[in-house]
């Protein structure tokens, strides 16, 4: 299933991959992912949800056609740090089951 509708991904599949301009930023089973977000672009979804209160994530997507330097979320990230400025993270594949492109999460 494709969809920008969190909750008909949640109702409908197994694993969700959350995609922030145009790459995965967290991928999992769908209890990992929703009651164990790591991605602050998830988290972000998930508060936005209507059962949370409707908490807008600050900012805009950026258009694909310029995509800035170092972490595609950092200007709208609660945590980001001068290094997502600059280090465009890889998607942490420790985990067996829910990875998550996101050093600090």
């Amino acid at each position: 299933t494709l969809t920008h509708d969190f909750s008909v991904a949640e109702a409908l599949s197994d694993h969700i991959a959350v995609m922030y301009a145009g790459e995965i930023v967290e991928y999992g089973t769908r209890d990992e992912v929703i009651n164990d977000a790591r991605h602050p672009f998830t988290k972000g979804l998930i508060s936005a949800l209507p059962r949370n209160g409707f908490k807008a994530i600050k900012g805009y997507s950026p258009p694909l056609t310029d995509l800035p330097e170092g972490c595609r979320f950092h200007p709208r990230c609660p945590i980001a740090r001068e290094e997502c400025k600059k280090n465009h993270p890889g998607l942490d594949m420790s985990a067996e089951t829910h990875v998550v492109r996101c050093p600090y999460a």
